[in-house]
């Protein structure tokens, strides 16, 4: 199984500018599910390319 690391600096949504540490801060916070990350961040809710990332990163937390 392949470990996801990811640095917190990462741009995961380039659209809103919003970084794997901001994902991750909110998944602590609990923020569980792709949903709640969009909710919580708006990462994924301009075009939706990132969804995918914000998936796999989620799961590796």
């Amino acid at each position: 199984m392949e470990v996801f690391v990811m640095n917190r600096d990462q741009i995961i949504c380039p659209c809103l500018d919003i970084t794997a540490g901001q994902i991750m801060d909110a998944y602590k916070e609990g923020a569980k599910s792709v949903e709640a990350i969009k909710e919580v961040t708006g990462a994924g809710t301009a075009c939706g390319a990132c969804l995918d990332e914000i998936e796999e990163l989620i799961q590796s937390l």
